[in-house]
């Protein structure tokens, strides 16, 4: 499965006394876009967090669990979003050194 991920993210600044931990409603997404092979693109701008979870896992046909660390690990915990291949590229080394 050849998949392309999109997303631009802005990221809204706290001063670290006010915001203490960083969760779904710190971010603003601008555009996500995924395409998969064989597929129309799945193209969203300012997707609400709960919208861009549900579609997601719909699209991809994956599970909820997966679905929220896909977007977690992606695309909210770094400043330069993965494809879905260098996520799940990335997992598989995680997954084998674990087992180690």
């Amino acid at each position: 499965m050849c998949i392309n991920l999109l997303v631009e993210v802005l990221l809204l600044e706290f001063d670290d006394w006010v915001c203490l931990e960083a969760g779904e409603d710190d971010y603003v997404i601008e555009r996500f876009e995924v395409r998969v092979k064989g597929k129309k693109p799945l193209v969203f701008n300012k997707p609400s967090y709960s919208k861009l979870l549900f579609v997601t896992q719909q699209y991809l046909n994956i599970k909820l669990e997966p679905a929220k660390q896909f977007i977690r690990e992606s695309v909210l915990d770094t400043p330069d979003p993965l494809s879905f291949d260098e996520y799940w590229r990335m997992r598989e080394v995680l997954e084998k050194h674990l087992a180690k």
